[in-house]
């Protein structure tokens, strides 16, 4: 998948479609907020895990800005100064992704460790959920761009497995002693072909782009693939100490199940220690329809028994012709819709444990600095359900 670039940054990672058509009922809802309703009603005796509406809001934590352009100034629905943390938890937004890059950072936002932990801070004091998004990389990590970090690239494959986990358990202390331990960690970026490359790349079937180095040995790829998460997992363990987070697993394939299995029962098989299935789901990147995303939620509530995490989300213009995936306006009534509608898929699945919009910075806010009217998608969720704007899935529809 590629994402499209803010123009503020020119660095941001080139993507590509793909080509294939609970475990946190114990954790609380750390925001009380009027819609604190957001979870789905039960079935009578059963018990479900809240519903996280979040947004990946690094971009915040960055100074890096185009030359002699002021920051922008958020401000609330009456047009008074603020911030976007700020109004989006107002408005019933509870769980928030930060990125982090290993030092120093190249070629992209400055989210260092450094940079990060006062937003990460910022987000905890305010009480809502922190997911931390580690890149294990000085620059952006995608299904496109895996690169070791520069410092790095002189070790050998059993020195890097332990620098990734020394690395996690350093950054976890680091955040921890701050006072900004995150609830949940992604160990990795979108990692469907791996991380680490070539060291840790895997190669996607049917897919002849991005292979790794041939000939290709599947059984030694997958094994320093796992060996490096198994690495990342107990580096963050050893830093959380007394508080362990969630740990999530981040891949590009939402709406392709046949992929999803492909990739997760290896991790299975190598007995890689996760809680939560993460993917993103980008319509305007052909990443299927919202059928394909719920069927895929369902076949892994079945298969895997995971809670299922749209941790990406976004709705921009296609950067394909006919794209079968763009069904709603691509107007800002357009984004709330999809927005409803994804929102709606994901709380309806017996897995669905959140949405999280990358970058709102970019498209949800108007440009006068003023929300958008996806900032109040949760006061829309029941009027938008229906009528002719609506694309839900025919098992959420009914």
């Amino acid at each position: 998948m590629r994402r499209s670039r803010p123009v503020l940054f020119p660095a941001l990672p080139r993507r590509r479609p793909f080509l294939a058509a609970a475990l946190l009922a114990a954790v609380p809802l750390v925001l009380s907020v009027p819609r604190a309703a957001l979870a789905q009603a039960p079935a009578q005796g059963v018990q479900r895990p809240p519903f996280y509406l979040g947004a990946d809001i690094s971009f915040l934590a960055s100074p890096m800005r185009r030359p002699g352009m002021p920051a922008r100034v958020y401000r609330d629905a009456n047009g008074k100064p603020s911030d976007e943390l700020t109004v989006l938890m107002h408005h019933g937004w509870n769980a928030f992704r930060l990125r982090v890059f290993v030092s120093p950072v190249r070629q992209a936002p400055d989210n260092s460790l450094q940079n990060t932990i006062p937003l990460a801070r910022k987000i905890k004091r305010a009480g809502a959920l922190f997911l931390l998004d580690f890149h294990y990389s000085d620059t952006w990590a995608d299904p496109q761009h895996q690169e070791i970090p520069v410092a790095w690239r002189h070790l050998s494959f059993p020195a890097l497995e332990r620098q990734v986990e020394t690395y996690s358990r350093n950054t976890i202390r680091a955040l921890k002693r701050a006072g900004a331990m995150p609830d949940w960690v992604q160990v990795g970026n979108e990692i469907t072909r791996g991380t680490l490359w070539p060291l840790g790349q895997v190669e996607e079937p049917g897919d002849t782009s991005y292979l790794p180095p041939q000939p290709y040995d599947s059984t030694l790829q997958w094994a320093r693939l796992t060996g490096l998460l198994k690495a990342a997992i107990r580096g963050v363990m050893e830093g959380a100490g007394n508080t362990p987070p969630r740990i999530a697993i981040h891949i590009d394939r939402g709406g392709d199940w046949p992929k999803t299995r492909w990739f997760f029962d290896h991790l299975e098989a190598a007995h890689v220690p996760f809680d939560i299935i993460a993917e993103s789901y980008y319509p305007e990147w052909e990443h299927g329809t919202l059928e394909q995303l719920w069927r895929n939620m369902d076949s892994c509530e079945a298969v895997f028994h995971k809670p299922f995490l749209v941790a990406e989300t976004g709705y921009g213009p296609s950067h394909f012709k006919n794209n079968p995936d763009m069904l709603w306006p691509e107007t800002q009534q357009g984004r709330l819709q999809f927005m409803v509608d994804l929102i709606n898929t994901v709380k309806a699945a017996p897995n669905g444990l959140g949405v999280m919009y990358w970058a709102p910075e970019f498209g949800v806010w108007n440009r006068d600095g003023t929300p958008g009217p996806t900032v109040f998608v949760l006061d829309s969720l029941q009027a938008l359900r229906t009528g002719p704007g609506s694309h839900l899935p025919p098992e959420v529809a009914r």
